[in-house]
């Protein structure tokens, strides 16, 4: 469970029709959500009618019986009027078929519903009938241009007034497997070229045909209607050696211009459209992912056990069934960016849906109110042979799924989040067979074979002749060197990529190398001085791993390189050195005892890396709580933290004027103590986590006293320092301006044109009453 998903709740729960008079199958449920009637869901029951429920009360406002034998052809869908008398629900029904419609109007009339809510009661319930000239599987109501669009499953669009009177029709001539329409206002999308007027909505119509996935993106101003870009994508992703027609089961676009879909081979990737001018450009992703643990029951039919929503970027939200044996229906939110899991939820499958599991659940997602998402279950394939005298056993339900509404696409979100999204994804064949012919899976092979016969001198000479080999024909290693920053894959010729360094590291650090003769402190070394290493890459964290071998260089230097190391393994490493310190001072002779050991940092040394290492001050805290629960481990730390606050402030400001006058930006504090506004902050971080502990131990109780003997003389200095702002800003935009145009080179402004800027400002002062003038008027 994650904080960013909420858990789910019903909306409604309704039966299943068994029994229809119409030859095509539509789905028995619908749910639709209307920006012209907010807080309300519009929900679409086949043979029984149309119910608007507010989302915030979970009660139904306004209904409609329709009867056992009309059929829906598509969502219906609802707004909201203010008049004197009171609100006005109109709803626009699509009907497929009913007694009173004649067989040539099948699947192009819509009902316009009229219904007054007084104070909670319904009014009387007024139905008009239109026939439109082409059949409607979607409607959308654009509350700007006051205009209804009309969506067929071929394409078709037409534009009419509340009232369904047509005004405009852009026809399609090609028949084609119509799969998802999506409707953005054109001010939400970002994907369209800049214009002055963008339009009032644009929809993107998705279709298949022979395994190729088609975009039409269609722009309507008024009732203007116009294609202003299409696209075709291959549905199997481009995965080689893929011979069997793929098929789209499930399928999301977002109004930042970012499609997503699944195919029935359960391979997952994400495009970036953009339209510029009259070229329309797609550019993948992140990469393919390949996923597990779902459901392979009717993966052919779009919709059938899994759904796709964008929440803008390139967050994704997969709703989908999990295959036995512990079948539920798992909420994941992907970044298709990194392909990571950032968030899970896991609901069990309702009892009402049970006896439907074998048939397949046909899901849908919608976005609601900020912060809500619509999911729509209900059971595909039902067969309509039941007698329409028995209940029928199978029922369809809504969910409100609560999200939160900040959630974004960040690299600080992504990291961390490998393990619990391992779980979701199936080997890549791809990957394996690129990496029999890839010159680094030769050299994987070439190490481990040395390390498991204890030569690891003969590993690090394979490993360091590989990069030279590579370095001297594509230039400086720097250049090809992969940041973790960037998705595995982004750039396929990188020296160094995730999953190799990842692979290079178990060399040493797995289960069956852990013996210290087959570790190689030189390649470990090398890849964090590359910046290629992150902490999550080693199982059970990278300090750990390092402190088992005795590399407290590597992990030193890892302070400088590696950009996610945990505050539990900083803390974690500082409790040992607390205990050998401890020891030390207890027995003078253990200091000649560890003389021969490998190189250990004092305390002194790693507290300092640690308390000028960027960390989270609640993690912080309980790093500090779990590892540093005494008091006496607390005292040699706040001894540190005794002599680095002595005198901060008044060396912070000798620095900066010393930087003033030279313009050159001097090292604070000249490395021998942390930055002091660091230091205050893990101060303050510290007493939060063990005050109490510390008052408890008188020893303590001195050392507290000194260190607030040397903060409050700096309050002092920060309050009076303060009256100075006003009278040096002036002097500080200068400053800042003569540092900026340095960094970016900008030349330097000669005397010349010293005196001729100053002129013109005089002048430009002369012209106009100054800010601070002040001028006399008698009448």
């Amino acid at each position: 469970m994650s904080s960013l998903i909420g858990e789910p709740f019903q909306v409604s729960s309704y039966p299943v029709p068994t029994k229809t008079r119409h030859a095509k199958v539509h789905n028995s449920k619908y749910a639709s959500y209307s920006r012209d009637f907010p807080g309300h869901a519009t929900v679409t029951i086949q043979a029984e009618g149309i119910h608007i429920v507010d989302l915030s009360e979970l009660h139904t406002v306004a209904s409609h019986t329709c009867g056992s034998n009309v059929v829906f052809s598509g969502p219906a869908s609802s707004r909201c009027t203010l008049e004197d008398d009171g609100r006005t629900c109109t709803t626009y029904a699509l009907v497929s078929s009913a007694p009173e419609i004649a067989v040539k109007n099948r699947d192009r009339t819509v009902w316009i519903m009229k219904q007054k809510i007084l104070g909670g009661t319904l009014g009387k319930n007024d139905k008009r009938e239109i026939v439109l000239p082409h059949e409607v599987v979607h409607i959308y109501s654009d509350d700007k241009s006051s205009k209804i669009l009309l969506v067929s499953s071929t394409g078709d669009i037409s534009v009419a007034d509340y009232e369904l009177n047509i005004q405009s029709t852009l026809v399609c001539p090609h028949e084609q497997n119509f799969l998802d329409v999506f409707f953005f206002p054109g001010t939400s999308c970002t994907f369209l070229p800049p214009h002055g007027n963008p339009p009032d909505t644009i929809i993107v119509f998705c279709s298949s045909s022979d395994s190729t996935l088609l975009l039409s993106i269609v722009s309507v101003t008024g009732k203007d209607i116009t294609i202003i870009g299409k696209n075709q994508s291959s549905i199997s992703h481009g995965v080689s050696g893929q011979t069997t027609q793929d098929h789209v089961t499930a399928l999301s676009f977002g109004p930042c211009g970012v499609l997503s879909y699944i195919n029935e081979s359960h391979t997952w990737a994400a495009y970036q459209l953009e339209i510029n001018g009259l070229t329309t450009s797609v550019a993948q992703i992140g990469e393919t992912l390949t996923l597990a643990q779902l459901s392979r029951l009717n993966t052919h039919s779009f919709g059938c056990g899994m759904c796709l929503l964008s929440l803008g970027s390139s967050l994704v939200l997969l709703v989908t069934i999990t295959g036995a044996p512990s079948s539920e229906i798992s909420i994941l939110l992907w970044d298709m960016r990194y392909g990571v899991v950032i968030a899970s939820h896991a609901i069990p499958i309702p009892s009402a849906l049970a006896p439907s599991i074998k048939l397949g659940i046909s899901m849908n997602l919608m976005l609601a109110d900020a912060g809500q998402v619509l999911l729509t279950l209900c059971p595909a394939n039902v067969s309509r042979t039941t007698s329409s005298t028995s209940e029928s056993p199978h029922r369809s339900i809504v969910y409100v799924i609560p999200l939160d509404p900040n959630v974004k696409s960040t690299i600080a979100g992504a990291i961390g989040k490998n393990p619990a999204t391992s779980e979701w994804l199936a080997p890549n064949p791809k990957a394996a067979t690129l990496a029999d012919n890839d010159s680094r899976s030769k050299l994987l092979v070439n190490m481990a074979n040395h390390l498991q016969h204890n030569e690891p001198h003969k590993a690090d000479e394979a490993f360091f002749k590989w990069v030279k080999e590579h370095t001297s024909d594509s230039g400086s290693s720097s250049s090809n060197v992969l940041s973790i920053s960037t998705p595995d894959g982004a750039a396929s010729e990188a020296l160094y990529s995730y999953g190799f360094v990842k692979e290079l590291l178990a060399l040493f650090f797995a289960k069956e190398y852990t013996d210290k003769p087959q570790y190689s402190p030189r390649v470990t070394r090398h890849l964090i001085e590359s910046r290629v290493v992150s902490a999550g890459m080693v199982e059970g964290g990278l300090f750990t791993a390092l402190k088992q071998h005795g590399d407290w260089e590597s992990i030193m230097l890892s302070f400088n390189s590696v950009v996610d190391i945990s505050e539990d393994e900083m803390i974690s490493l500082a409790k040992v050195l607390v205990g050998k310190q401890r020891e030390s001072q207890t027995d003078p002779e253990a200091m000649h005892v560890d003389s021969n050991r490998a190189w250990t940092p004092t305390l002194s040394t790693y507290m300092l890396m640690c308390v000028s290492y960027p960390t989270s001050p609640a993690a912080m805290r309980l790093a500090i709580r779990k590892y540093l629960p005494d008091a006496q481990d607390l005292i040699l730390i706040l001894e540190l933290l005794d002599g680095w606050t002595i005198g901060g402030t008044e060396e912070y400001i000798r620095t900066l004027l010393k930087s003033v006058a030279s313009n050159v930006v001097i090292e604070q504090r000249g490395g021998a103590a942390p930055p002091y506004d660091k230091t205050i902050s893990f101060l303050q971080v510290l007493l939060d986590a063990s005050f109490v502990s510390l008052l408890q131990f008188p020893p303590s109780h001195e050392l507290l006293r000194n260190i607030m003997s040397h903060i409050e003389p700096e309050i002092g200095l920060h309050e009076r320092m303060g009256s100075l702002r006003g009278a040096l800003e002036p002097f500080a935009r200068v400053q800042n301006r003569t540092v900026k145009e340095r960094a970016e080179g900008t030349p330097r402004e000669t005397p010349n044109e010293w005196r001729k800027r100053r002129k013109h400002q005089e002048q430009q002062i002369a012209l106009g009453v100054g800010l601070y003038r002040l001028e006399e008027l008698i009448i």
